[in-house]
C-alpha cells in the first residue's frame, strides 16, 4: 500500500501534526484536514494575517513619529563678511532647543561677534556671550498643542491598531471557513455517489445474470445500466465540484516564507457531522450575545477610537482659536562662567521678549472647528448605523442557525424513513416481489436526502462563521 511521499511529511512535521489522523482505517495515504487546523494555518501563514500583524509595526512607527516632537534640536549659524580686506563683521551662532509639555521650550547657546562693523545690538563680549532662556505660550497652545495631539492620537492608534488587527482576521476566516464548509459539502456529496454508483454496479452485474437465468426480462438490463450510467455522471459532477472546492480552499493554505501550498489530493475534509450536536448547543441567548456585540465587536471599538482621536482634534482646533501670547527669556552670561551674584543677572543680564498674533475674524479657525465637529457628527451617525446592522445581522444569523438545527433534526429523521423504504424496496427486488423502477425511485429519494442533509449542515457551519463574525471572534 503506497505511503505519503516525503515532499509532503515536512510540511505536516512543521504544522505539528495538524494533519496526521488517517483518513479511512484501510488507507493511510490521506489526511484530515479539521476546522481547527485550518484556522490555525490561515492565522499562522496566510500573507494577509501576516499583513494584519504589519499594524502592530506601523502603531509603533506613528508612536516614533509622534515622539518626534519632542526631539531636541541643535542649530549653527555662521555669518561673516570681508571686503577691501576689511574684516567688517563674523557672527557665530550656536543653540540647543529641548521642547517640553505644555508648549514649553528651553534653550541654550553661545554665541560670538568680531569685526569693525558690528551692529551695536549685536555687539558681544570678546570672549563670547552663553544663554539660557524659556519660552512660555500664555494663551493658544497651553492646554493643547500639534505634538501632544499627535502623540494622544498615536496613542490612540496603537490601541485601534489591535482592533483593525482583528477585523482583518475576522473578514479573512470567515471566508475561508465558507470556503473550507463547502469543500466539505462537496467531499460528502462525492462520497454519497461514490457509495450510489458502487451498489448500481453490483445491482447490474446481478441483474445481467438474473437475465441469463431467465429470471428477468432483458429490458431490466437496460433500465439497471441507464440508472448506473446516471450515477456515474453524478459521481463526475461530484469529483468536479470537489476539485474545484479544494482549489477554493488552497488559496488559503500557505507555508512559511509567504510560500503558496501545493496542492494535495491527499488532504481530505473533517466530516460535516463530526461535531454538529455540540455546535447545536452552543448558542442559547440572544440578548447576551447582542449585549456582547455592542461591547466587543472590534468594528465598533475602532469607531470609539476615531471618535475619541476626533476629539482630540475639536480640541485643538479650539485651542487654535485663541490669541498668540507667547513669552521669551533669555538669561544672558558672559562666556561660561556664572556669576556668584544670580540676582544681579537676573535683575541685568537677560533679553526678554513678548509675541502677541491674533486674527480678526478668526474665519479660519472657525471653518476647522465646524468641520471637525461635522465630522464628529457624521461618525457618531456611522456608529449607530453599524450598530443596528450588527444587531440586526447577529439576530438574522442566529434565527437562521436554529432554523437549520430544527431542519436538520428533521432531515436526520426523515433520512431513516427513505433508507428504510430503500432497503425494504431492495430486498422485495431480491424476492421478485418488486421492479427495478421502484428500487431506482426509493434509491433516488434515498440520494436526495442524504444530500441535502449535507447541504443543511454546511450551511448551518457557514452560518455560524457569519455568527461569529457578527460578534467579532473568529479573530480572537
Amino acid at each position: 500500500m503506497r505511503r505519503p511521499t516525503a515532499v509532503f511529511i515536512p510540511y505536516f512535521l512543521l504544522l505539528g501534526t495538524l494533519l496526521g489522523k488517517a483518513a479511512f482505517a484501510n488507507d493511510t495515504t490521506r489526511y484530515f484536514l479539521s476546522v481547527v487546523d485550518f484556522v490555525q494555518i490561515v492565522r499562522q501563514y496566510h500573507p494577509v494575517a501576516k499583513q494584519a500583524q504589519l499594524l502592530k509595526d506601523q502603531a509603533k512607527a506613528e508612536m516614533l513619529l509622534a515622539y518626534g516632537g519632542w526631539d531636541p534640536k541643535i542649530y549653527s549659524d555662521y555669518d561673516e563678511k570681508m571686503f577691501e580686506g576689511t574684516h567688517y563683521y563674523s557672527y557665530f551662532e550656536n543653540k540647543i532647543s529641548v521642547p517640553i509639555w505644555y508648549g514649553i521650550e528651553a534653550k541654550a547657546g553661545y554665541n560670538t561677534a568680531t569685526g569693525k562693523y558690528l551692529n551695536s545690538e549685536s555687539m558681544l563680549p570678546d570672549v563670547g556671550q552663553g544663554f539660557v532662556g524659556i519660552s512660555l505660550p500664555l494663551m493658544k497652545n497651553l492646554l493643547i498643542d500639534k505634538q501632544r495631539a499627535m502623540l494622544r492620537q498615536a496613542q490612540l492608534f496603537r490601541e485601534a491598531s489591535e482592533q483593525q488587527r482583528l477585523m482583518m482576521l475576522n473578514d479573512l476566516l470567515v471566508a475561508g471557513l465558507k470556503c473550507y464548509y463547502d469543500w466539505a459539502y462537496a467531499y460528502s456529496e462525492m462520497k454519497v455517489f461514490e457509495e450510489a454508483t458502487r451498489i448500481n454496479v453490483v445491482r447490474f452485474n446481478a441483474m445481467v445474470e438474473s437475465v441469463k437465468l431467465g429470471d428477468r426480462a432483458a429490458i431490466d438490463t437496460t433500465e439497471a445500466l441507464t440508472q448506473l450510467q446516471g450515477r456515474q455522471f453524478q459521481l463526475n459532477e461530484a469529483r468536479l465540484k470537489f476539485i474545484k472546492a479544494g482549489l477554493d480552499l488552497n488559496t488559503y493554505l500557505w507555508l512559511e516564507n509567504e510560500t503558496p501550498r501545493p496542492l494535495d489530493s491527499l488532504l481530505l475534509p473533517s466530516p460535516l457531522n463530526s461535531d454538529f450536536l455540540r455546535v447545536q448547543l452552543r448558542y442559547e441567548k440572544l440578548e447576551e450575545l447582542a449585549a456582547e456585540l455592542l461591547q466587543t465587536h472590534p468594528i465598533l471599538r475602532n469607531y470609539d477610537f476615531k471618535l475619541r482621536q476626533l476629539d482630540i482634534e475639536r480640541r485643538l482646533k479650539i485651542e487654535s482659536m485663541k490669541p498668540t501670547l507667547n513669552l521669551n527669556y533669555n538669561l544672558l552670561n558672559e562666556s561660561y562662567r556664572v556669576r556668584n551674584d544670580f540676582n544681579y543677572m537676573v535683575n541685568n543680564n537677560y533679553k526678554l521678549g513678548l509675541n502677541f498674533s491674533m486674527p480678526l475674524f478668526f474665519m479660519q479657525g472657525r471653518g476647522d472647528l465646524q468641520t471637525t465637529k461635522l465630522k464628529i457628527k457624521n461618525t457618531q451617525y456611522a456608529v449607530e448605523t453599524k450598530k443596528l446592522e450588527l444587531v440586526n445581522k447577529l439576530k438574522a444569523y442566529y434565527n437562521e442557525m436554529m432554523t437549520l438545527q430544527a431542519q436538520t433534526k428533521l432531515y436526520e429523521k426523515n433520512i431513516k424513513g427513505f433508507a428504510q423504504l430503500f432497503e425494504g424496496e431492495t430486498a422485495r427486488l431480491r424476492n421478485g416481489e418488486s421492479s427495478l423502477f421502484l428500487v431506482n425511485a426509493r434509491e433516488n429519494r434515498f440520494l436526495e436526502s442524504q444530500v441535502k442533509l449535507y447541504e443543511l449542515q454546511s450551511k448551518f457551519y457557514k452560518t455560524e462563521a457569519d455568527l461569529k463574525w457578527t460578534l467579532g471572534d473568529i479573530g480572537r
